[in-house]
């Protein structure tokens, strides 16, 4: 009765993976239990030395079921480049993998190997190792996800909970999720930084900050972007309960250590955001002020063309580029400029990092003249301008 009662198991089994990946548009696998161990798991795998035979530890075994993982992906993305597709990959893919076995999802219960599945585009590869962790790699056009689990569900729904991880981190370590999560909060973090988000990287900051949104709003302008990209490189995590060190070097924050606390559940970065955040602020400030400023000159130079003269407004300029903010002298800011002219020069100014203003003269006898000041009332003349002139 023993062999019955496991075709009988197995077979249900691949019926309810074959269900659950049945082609394109279906949804993500969700098995009801955890699927059966195949019987070539049941003992532990071995490495093989020239004296002796060794049990491999839970991070080896890892670390081979990564390895497989990974070789079968650089096979299969061969095959994507080649066809167009994942699909009917599965014996062509195996081939290309050297000894690593590549099966179908509904065999992945009675086959030790890499599971292979496919959807036009979209691929979902999983491994179980030996320490009895589940790993897989989700791809979907240009994005990556890995993720792991105790069982087949929580590895599948890791990798496919629309937030791609690049790494497994250290699964065997009782912090592995941890360490992945920690990872998750940087890279929202870089990607705050790249598209300017001040609410989005405020979240992420421990509610023990003495910093509030008014303080860090004042120090980082609204659209801001700190960093040209959100590339980093994260080492170095470190969790001790519930707090937790991560080592970070980017353009923005080179040989940075920052600091963390788990809030909930969750993880968030234990930092003044003002102070973090605001120094980085005014260094992209003075540079964006100088840019705008040329952005300005562009279009009194046109608004000269069309009246010969600089007698014009500031109506004048914004018909000329709808996308520059023209202010009063009076209410001048980070990101908008001010204009005044008359027949023979015009000047503008606007505002870069907190106590410091930049202006330009432009006129029909000279060329442009930059200045620079500590407040406007020191720019706001063409002369003033002059006389604070910058190379």
């Amino acid at each position: 009765m023993e062999p019955a009662r496991r075709i009988l198991a197995l077979s249900a089994f691949a019926l309810a993976l074959a269900a659950c990946g049945s082609g394109p548009g279906a949804a993500d696998p969700v098995l009801k239990r955890e699927p059966i161990r195949p019987a070539s798991l049941a003992v532990p795998e071995v490495a093989p030395t020239t004296t002796t035979t060794a049990v491999l530890d839970p991070l080896g075994a890892d670390h081979i079921a990564q390895t497989e993982l990974r070789s079968v992906l650089a096979a299969a993305q061969e095959w994507y480049a080649e066809n167009g597709t994942f699909d009917d990959g599965i014996g062509p893919v195996g081939a290309m993998s050297g000894e690593t076995t590549v099966v179908s999802l509904s065999e992945v219960a009675a086959r030790d190997g890499v599971a292979y599945d496919a959807h036009g585009s979209r691929l979902t590869l999983h491994r179980r190792s030996s320490s009895g962790t589940w790993f897989c790699i989700d791809i979907r056009g240009e994005t990556t996800d890995h993720g792991f689990g105790d069982t087949f569900q929580d590895a599948l729904a890791a990798c496919t909970d629309g937030v791609p991880v690049g790494g497994w981190g250290n699964p065997v370590s009782a912090t592995g999720p941890d360490e992945a999560a920690i990872g998750g909060v940087v890279r929202a973090l870089f990607d705050a930084l790249a598209t300017g988000s001040i609410d989005a990287a405020y979240d992420l900051v421990s509610a023990g900050s003495a910093c509030r949104p008014p303080d860090l709003e004042a120090l980082w302008p609204a659209g801001l972007a700190l960093a040209d990209s959100a590339d980093y490189e994260l080492s170095d995590i470190s969790v001790f309960t519930d707090t937790a060190t991560a080592s970070v070097s980017s353009s923005v924050l080179p040989d940075s250590a920052l600091s963390f606390e788990k809030s909930d559940g969750g993880w968030l970065l234990t930092i003044d955001p003002c102070l973090l955040f605001g120094p980085i602020a005014a260094e992209q400030m003075d540079p964006a002020a100088r840019a705008l400023l040329e952005e300005g000159l562009i279009a009194v130079r046109s608004a000269f063309v069309m009246q010969s003269d600089f007698a014009f407004g500031s109506t004048a300029l914004a018909e000329m580029e709808p996308s520059l903010t023209f202010v009063p002298a009076a209410e001048i800011r980070f990101a908008a400029l001010s204009y005044s002219g008359r027949p023979a020069e015009g000047l503008l100014i606007t505002e870069g990092s907190p106590g410091r203003f930049y202006c330009a003269v432009e006129s029909l006898s000279a060329v442009t003249v930059y200045g620079e000041g500590a407040a406007a009332s020191e720019l706001d003349t063409p002369a003033r301008c002059r006389a604070n002139a910058i190379g």
